[in-house]
């Protein structure tokens, strides 16, 4: 799609939003297609009865709740665009933050598309530099879109983005949606679901599997593997892509740890019956035929490495607590292997 025709396109969205905010916006908080209010941006507009503290988020992070028709058709149609086509899409919305466009009344529309698009910081950039007025009202708009979308997403923005928020927020002037207070308590829940995944016990027994493997095994794979495994739940939301790529390495280590240790054994019998190229689940078997593990461990360890390989039977679970489970079994299990087998 050439330029000119994708500006014609995005005029008609926008042109018919500042229709929908003509009719809907300027009473009650309105705007425009916008599912969402003024009177929304907090779960209580930050009202408390005594001894109790203000509740600025709500209670779970849903990027599926803020939405409208036009936003919606602005970015299916960014979906349908190429490379180019994208990077033209973001430059003119970004264009029309700004005080003197004929669609600034409705900035608070390209300012969530944008967000959505992955564009947010450039946006609010651009926004805060040529959108006020005297008037306000349309930069007033802005940042309260800005608003409900760390109420209602809190968790979907990153806390590196959080923190440049934070400093665009020192050139804000007037009212500002309590944005300060929400970046920073948004920035806690973070800390909150990372700290959930921090089990003392199970991170002392991860400690001591790289000791003993350090001292056993040369292979520098293991502990490669569990430093990957860890940053990645440090590492943002946990979408079906990153349960896949998480239980995945997982399933990896599972298969690392038993190949050494079968290896191991192998040569120190002078055994060849095994080796690099030799199928996973013959390592599995060769320990237990062994006698390195006995029946019941065979079959855990079986039945943990089937639990990393099919993601398909915990519904009733979300993506990180299942991929947890999967890792703190993976190192007990290798704990025990390691502690009770000297090879």
């Amino acid at each position: 799609m050439d330029v000119y025709n994708l500006h014609k396109k995005i005029d008609l969205v926008l042109a018919e939003e500042v229709r929908a905010y003509s009719a809907n916006g300027r009473i009650g908080g309105g705007l425009g297609s916008m599912n969402v209010t003024l009177q929304t941006g907090v779960p209580n507009l930050g009202y408390s009865t005594r001894g109790e503290i203000p509740q600025l988020l709500f209670d779970t992070s849903d990027p599926n709740v803020i939405s409208s028709p036009n936003s919606n058709i602005l970015l299916k149609l960014y979906s349908s665009l190429d490379g180019d086509g994208k990077r033209s899409f973001e430059t003119y919305l970004i264009a029309h933050l700004r005080k003197d466009s004929p669609y600034a009344e409705v900035a608070y529309l390209n300012l969530f598309v944008l967000y959505k698009v992955g564009a947010l910081l450039r946006a609010l950039n651009a926004a805060m530099r040529t959108l006020p007025s005297d008037e306000k009202i349309s930069y007033d708009n802005m940042l309260a879109m800005l608003s409900l979308v760390i109420s209602r997403e809190y968790l979907e923005i990153d806390p590196e983005t959080y923190e440049k928020i934070k400093l665009m927020l020192q050139r804000t002037v007037g009212y500002d949606f309590w944005l300060e207070k929400k970046v920073n308590l948004a920035l806690l829940k973070h800390l909150e679901r990372d700290l959930n995944d921090v089990n003392p016990e199970i991170n002392i027994d991860r400690d001591k599997v790289l000791e003993i493997w350090g001292r056993k095994f040369s292979n520098p794979d293991v502990p490669a593997l569990i430093r990957e495994i860890d940053e990645n739940f440090r590492d943002g939301e946990f979408s079906p892509t990153k349960l896949a790529t998480c239980i995945g390495r997982i399933r990896v280590l599972i298969v690392e740890v038993s190949k050494r240790m079968a290896l191991s054994a192998a040569q120190s019998k002078g055994d060849n019956s095994i080796d690099e190229s030799s199928d996973e689940h013959h390592f599995f078997q060769y320990l237990k035929n062994q006698g390195f593990i006995n029946d019941n461990e065979w079959n855990v360890l079986r039945s943990l490495y089937g639990l990393a390989s099919d993601d398909g039977a915990h519904s009733l679970t979300s993506n990180r607590e299942y991929a947890r489970l999967i890792k703190n079994m993976a190192y007990e299990l290798i704990l025990l292997f390691l502690s009770k087998y000297e090879i």
